[in-house]
């Protein structure tokens, strides 16, 4: 007699939030002071400014932006930013 295979309900279940973090919250070893990061899938095309290559539509990435500038806000490739925080020296892993 074949068996019957019976996923656990919590499989189906939606994702639970982690730590209570919105979805658009930046990953914790993202944040620096002085500029607000977001994370978001765009609905057009972008340009990082860390390696000048096309981010493309639906593409989860970071949006940088100046506290006290607000039209300087860029859009970055998740890893272009963590090579800036490396650059710059503020990159923090353990967080």
């Amino acid at each position: 007699m074949p068996r019957k295979h019976r996923r656990n309900p919590e499989y189906f279940a939606p994702p639970s939030p982690s730590q209570g973090r919105p979805r658009s919250a930046a990953p914790p070893w993202a944040e620096q002071p002085g500029v607000e990061v977001r994370q978001v899938q765009s609905d057009k095309p972008y340009r990082c400014p860390g390696c000048d290559h096309e981010i493309r539509v639906g593409l989860s990435h970071l949006v940088v932006v100046p506290v006290r500038d607000t039209d300087a806000r860029r859009h970055w490739h998740t890893e272009c930013w963590r090579r800036e925080l490396r650059r710059t020296g503020g990159y923090r892993q353990d967080d």
